[in-house]
């Protein structure tokens, strides 16, 4: 008996031991296989939805996409402006010689002047022989080959005959095929330029600007 009680005795103590090793409180920390690190979240000062500093972020890019959108636009309104209204493609300090009047453009064998007041046909006619000029007429599609670079519409001396509807110019000849092709937009006896050797009819009293021209004897 007494070795059976020795026995268990010594059972029980085991029993104790592991009881009491399995009841210690595990410290984290100790073992490097069991810490975990919690991931560090980096986010950059405009990626936090959240927070003030990404409503201002997205308010300046937005503002900055903007002005550039504008700056594009504006951009392209000048360029437009000054490729659709140009009114002397050539220069006129540089293409200034001595037989023309200062500031006129010589080009070849005339002189022409392009005036920003806009008048009707009967006024521009008038204004263009107080300079000793007539308003501009096509003689030849090369030798007045920059008016095809002309966008804007101006007076010329071209008028149409009531009686027969053929067109002529102040001097009194006949509009050839070869100098200008007509076309008709509006109901006029009277004509202006377009581009690319172009006129177009139009009524004589509507205000528009005017080119005249001196031939160079």
């Amino acid at each position: 008996m007494k070795l059976v009680r020795d026995r268990w005795a010594h059972h029980s103590m085991e029993m104790n031991e592991i009881l009491n090793y399995n009841s210690e409180p595990v410290t984290h920390g100790t073992s490097p296989r069991r810490q975990k690190r919690k991931p560090t979240l980096i986010t950059s000062k405009c990626g936090e939805n959240s927070s003030p500093l990404f409503v201002t972020c997205s308010i300046a890019i937005a503002m900055g996409i903007h002005f550039i959108i504008m700056v594009m636009i504006c951009g392209a309104i000048i360029i437009r402006y000054s490729l659709f209204n140009q009114e002397a493609p050539i220069s006129l300090q540089e293409s200034y010689c001595g037989p023309c009047p200062k500031n006129w453009i010589c080009y070849r064998n005339s002189c022409y002047q392009f005036f920003n007041e806009s008048k009707s046909w009967y006024q521009s006619q008038a204004s263009c022989r107080s300079q000793n000029s007539s308003l501009l007429k096509i003689y030849s599609r090369e030798d007045q080959d920059f008016f095809k670079l002309v966008k804007s519409y101006h007076w010329m001396g071209l008028i149409q005959i009531p009686t027969n509807g053929s067109w002529q110019w102040e001097d009194g000849t006949i509009l050839l095929p070869n100098q200008l092709t007509m076309v008709e937009m509006q109901n006029g006896t009277c004509a202006v330029y377009g581009s690319s050797f172009k006129g177009y009819t139009e009524n004589c009293l509507t205000p528009n600007t005017y080119i005249c021209m001196q031939r160079i004897v």
